[in-house]
């Protein structure tokens, strides 16, 4: 059962009835008379006595706590309404107060409270030897001594005993009062001391001696001078803290970082903490929402400083945190526009948050980008010219090479330091001290670095500028593997037109010159014209396709054979005509066709041969035969001039089948087109 209370008229109503409890016969809505012997006062529903006055007005609240809880504590409570119509109902009230009935605002000020202790355990473990850890867990476990009494007191139906009203009450004020004590001392040591440890005994002797006086009622007027004030000077304290730590740690990156991170957490959550519940009160006027859910600022802005000082996740501050600031500014100057119209300009209220939202859209957020990009401005190499400036690295010579690299480091990322990094280190960039360095690994020769103070100390390394690093180097080894693999290339194909014209050409030209008749130095001559050429062609051309190669071997096979009379039955049917052909298979190739066709002219005296050259799934197959007079006697071991063709066609992972067609030889080859196949 809920009660709320109407404050024009001062009329206490039923707000809701459990279906299933002990007053499921009184009326939802109605306007209660007496409860017992006494009538209740929009007072007695108070979720925070704190609001109370004075001393006088909140020891008479609680008094009638006290009597209301004697009240509802007897067997059987009458209840009286007043509205729709006067009537009487006898409640008899239920022992225990079950668990599902307890609100929301309870289960968030009881989590709040479990989550902050665990957090401050959590860092306290990980620096159990550092001031500022030790302050956390103490502000960690201030809020469940706030937290925990409040959930209490403020989700009772109606009352509780005076007596204990008054203890709950005494210590929510204490682990408040801690709160802001520990966290004040924490931004006075951290990240830099500000103050000695003996001025630091004084933050708990004040606001010690303030608790005790408030829990006495003496001295101050009433519980809002006592604890509100006292609340409100500790986050100014601690706000004032805060810019000056930022002052002295303006030449520390880490130290600027975490308190930043501070700053942060503080304005956004102990600033709202403050608009919308403290100073509400201060003032009179009634808060907008519930203490007890203001409970999770609380809680957010301990998460936020407990972050900062465990030093885990400090660099990635500069983007999103402005982003918070500033839509959070937006946010701010909506609610105070629409207030200011709807009080000054007498505007209603669609009308006044219309006109805001359209302020804040057309004003505010033009000006928050300009800011930003005042404030944050980009001082990196847009991609491509970083690619050509990686390109320059990778192709230039040794003794300038490490200084490109280093001057791209510098203007990407603007260190103020940059030294030789660990030999023997990781194979990627990696944060290091906090943020304060980037490493950079080794890269293909290129010794590694270490960038200390980015942006001229402006900021720590993110995790952002770590993958940065990381795309610049793989770009880098990606260049000079591709220089490498080219140079390695162009050497291979050097030798190999080194080798081809002195094995092949040279041992040609030598047979030339040595030989005894004159067709055969023409053929040879011409043999050795028509290697040249394609060694030219090649290399102009980077190769032929097979397609090419068969056309200029059927060329030159013709115009030798007709010189010889001898006729030529050529057919090729390939289904790889346009595959490229690697200069080391296309020099094959024209080998064992040359030598067959060397072998017939010389040795067979046939009058027509048949060649016959077709592939199948990358692999080559070659049959000619002739009419001539076929293998000689004793070819088994002194292999009458075909040893080089059969060793040509074993070099290329095939095979050779060599036999007597009675009459006339018959030759077939089988060889792979690639170095990758195999037959």
């Amino acid at each position: 059962m809920t009660f709320s209370a109407e404050d024009w008229s001062a009329i206490v109503r039923i707000e809701s009835v459990a279906s299933d409890g002990p007053a499921r016969m009184l009326p939802q809505g109605a306007a209660v008379a007496t409860i017992g012997d006494m009538m209740p006062e929009p007072g007695d529903l108070i979720e925070e006595p704190d609001v109370a006055e004075s001393y006088k007005a909140l020891s008479r609240f609680f008094e009638r706590q006290a009597l209301l809880s004697r009240v509802i504590g007897r067997e059987l409570v009458a209840i009286t309404t007043a509205e729709p119509e006067a009537s009487q109902v006898l409640v008899k009230p239920a022992a225990h107060r079950p668990i599902t009935s307890l609100p929301g605002v309870f289960w968030v000020q009881l989590l709040t409270g479990l989550a902050t202790l665990v957090i401050g355990a959590w860092v306290w473990s990980l620096r159990r030897h550092d001031a500022a850890a030790w302050l956390l867990a103490v502000a960690g476990l201030s809020i469940p001594v706030a937290a925990f009494p409040a959930a209490i007191y403020s989700s009772r139906e109606l009352a509780l005993p005076g007596a204990l009203f008054h203890v709950l009450t005494a210590i929510n004020h204490f682990g408040t009062l801690l709160f802001g004590v520990a966290m004040l001392a924490l931004f006075l040591i951290y990240p830099r001391r500000l103050v000695s440890n003996r001025a630091l005994w004084l933050l708990p002797i004040v606001f010690g001696g303030v608790w005790i006086l408030d829990t006495l009622q003496v001295v101050f007027r009433g519980p809002v001078e006592a604890m509100h004030v006292s609340i409100v000077i500790l986050m100014a304290a601690i706000m004032m803290s805060a810019v000056v730590q930022y002052f002295f740690g303006r030449r520390d990156p880490a130290a600027r970082a975490a308190i930043r991170w501070f700053a942060l957490s503080v304005v956004l959550c102990a600033g709202t903490f403050v608009s919308v519940i403290i100073l509400p009160n201060l003032f009179g006027v009634r808060p907008s929402i519930s203490q007890g859910y203001a409970f999770v600022l609380f809680g957010l802005l301990f998460v936020g400083v407990a972050v900062g000082v465990a030093r885990h996740r400090l660099f990635e501050l500069e983007g999103w945190a402005f982003s918070i600031l500033s839509y959070f500014g937006a946010f701010v100057l909506l609610l105070l526009l629409d207030a200011a119209l709807i009080v000054f300009m007498a505007m209603d209220r669609p009308g006044a948050f219309a006109v805001s939202l359209l302020v804040v859209a057309l004003v505010y957020l033009p000006f928050r980008n300009w800011m930003a990009r005042r404030l944050m401005p980009r001082g990196e190499l847009d991609r491509e010219t970083l690619f050509g400036r990686i390109v320059d690295v990778a192709l230039a010579k040794d003794t300038v090479q490490e200084e490109r690299w280093r001057q791209i480091l510098s203007e990407t990322f603007q260190p103020l330091h940059l030294s030789d990094g660990i030999a023997g280190g990781a194979n990627e960039p990696a944060i290091e001290e906090d943020g304060l360095a980037l490493a950079i690994p080794r890269i293909a020769g290129l010794a590694p670095v270490r960038l200390s103070y980015a942006y001229r100390g402006r900021r720590l390394f993110s995790p952002r500028d770590r993958r940065f690093a990381a795309d610049i180097c793989a770009m880098l080894a990606h260049a000079i593997a591709s220089r490498d693999a080219r140079e390695k290339g162009a050497t291979d194909e050097r030798m190999r037109i080194a080798r081809d014209m002195h094995d092949n050409m040279g041992a040609q030209l030598l047979s030339a010159l040595r030989s005894e008749t004159s067709e055969r130095k023409n053929t040879l001559i011409r043999e050795t014209i028509s290697d040249l050429r394609d060694i030219v062609n090649n290399a102009a051309r980077g190769g032929k396709t097979l397609e090419e190669v068969l056309a200029d071997l059927r060329i030159e096979a013709l115009e030798r054979l007709a010189a010889a009379d001898i006729a030529l039955d050529w057919r090729d049917s390939n289904k790889d005509g346009d595959t490229m052909l690697a200069p080391n298979i296309a020099y094959a190739l024209r080998s064992i066709l040359r030598e067959i066709v060397s072998n017939a002219i010389r040795h067979s005296g046939a009058s027509r041969i048949r060649l016959r050259f077709s592939t199948e799934n990358g692999i080559a197959l070659l049959d000619v035969s002739d009419n001539g007079n076929g293998l000689a006697p004793g070819y088994e071991t002194n292999g009458n001039g075909l040893a080089n063709l059969e060793a040509r066609v074993t070099a290329l992972n095939g095979a050779l089948v060599i036999g007597d067609a009675k009459p006339g030889l018959i030759v077939r080859a089988r060889f792979p087109l690639s170095e990758s196949k195999t037959t």
